[in-house]
């Protein structure tokens, strides 16, 4: 985990005595609720990320003055693909997904395939110049594999970048209950994952030594805390842990739910009573709450390197 970094100083400028929360309309980003995406978990995530990286839209050090080919995997709503497409109008940008959840409007230069990213590719090799996946985590079963194919279709000099989460609830003054319903509900999700062979308990450690092992040089990893809940002081952090409670509240309804019925059989009434105790921890900002976003990204050798 790099430390001392200027997003890591940023945040750690946040107080920990209880706020007056702002109200949720006022700290989710017009732009994202206007366009319709305030409901997508992928979007609010894109949008999370995003604000804690000061608005870039990624870290790996491309070549910005004229990018060719940028591919988005797992790209969900689109909203990323969208916005690197408006940000590098010279590049082809494709974003790939199971689900045709995208937009129809999008800029000219951006499109998007329905495809499963496990199965064999069919781009050229050494076609793209930048790759990008964020939040694929719970949903890959073989990462080698995967890596394999993000190697082999970068450009040499191409950076490949993956953005992921905990899903923890962490917290650093201890007002946040051992016992509550979201830790308890977040353990059942993790444990249910592994159970179903999905899912790893993301480090930077674990991420250096994926991208490093497909042949990645130059690996960097970054590694920010993400406040959950609007109890920072910062507005800026606010807005974020806003967000993020989002985020976390539609996948305890929906990805946590599922898995603990189905892989865990834990009968509905004890997992809807733990579900709705968890959402209403997330609601309550004496609970200084927050989990790490990693951002990882490596170079592919140039040819005689």
């Amino acid at each position: 985990m790099s430390t001392g970094t200027k997003l890591e100083k940023e945040y750690n400028k946040h107080g920990t005595e209880e706020i007056e929360a702002d109200t949720e309309e006022k700290l989710i980003d017009d732009g994202y609720e206007s366009a319709g995406y305030v409901g997508s978990t992928s979007s609010l995530r894109s949008a999370v990320g995003k604000y804690l990286m000061n608005g870039r839209l990624h870290l790996a050090p491309i070549d910005t003055s004229n990018p060719q080919r940028i591919l988005d995997l797992g790209t969900g709503t689109g909203i990323w693909a969208i916005d690197i497409a408006d940000s590098y109008p010279s590049a082809e940008v494709i974003g790939v997904d199971l689900s045709p959840i995208q937009p129809q409007w999008v800029p000219p230069n951006c499109r998007f395939e329905v495809d499963d990213i496990e199965l064999p590719w069919t781009y050229q090799a050494n076609s793209f110049d930048f790759i990008h996946s964020r939040n694929l985590e719970d949903c890959i079963k073989d990462w080698p594999s995967l890596m394999s194919s993000i190697y082999r279709c970068l450009s040499p000099g191409g950076y490949f970048e993956l953005v992921e989460t905990t899903p923890d609830a962490l917290c650093d003054d201890r007002t946040l209950p051992s016992d509550c319903s979201l830790r308890k509900a977040l353990d059942y999700y993790q444990e249910g994952m592994k159970s179903a062979g999905r899912g790893n308990f993301v480090t930077p450690t674990i991420l250096r030594e994926r991208l490093e092992a497909a042949g990645f040089e130059s690996v960097q990893v970054v590694t920010v805390k993400q406040p959950i809940g609007s109890w920072p002081k910062e507005r800026r952090l606010k807005r974020i842990g806003a967000l993020a409670r989002l985020v976390y509240t539609a996948g305890l309804e929906a990805y946590a739910n599922a898995v603990m019925k189905r892989f865990l059989k834990v009968e509905a009434d004890i997992v809807d009573g733990l579900v709705k105790g968890a959402i209403e921890d997330l609601k309550n900002n004496r609970y200084h709450t927050y989990n790490y976003l990693h951002i990882a990204y490596g170079r592919k050798p140039k040819l005689g390197e």
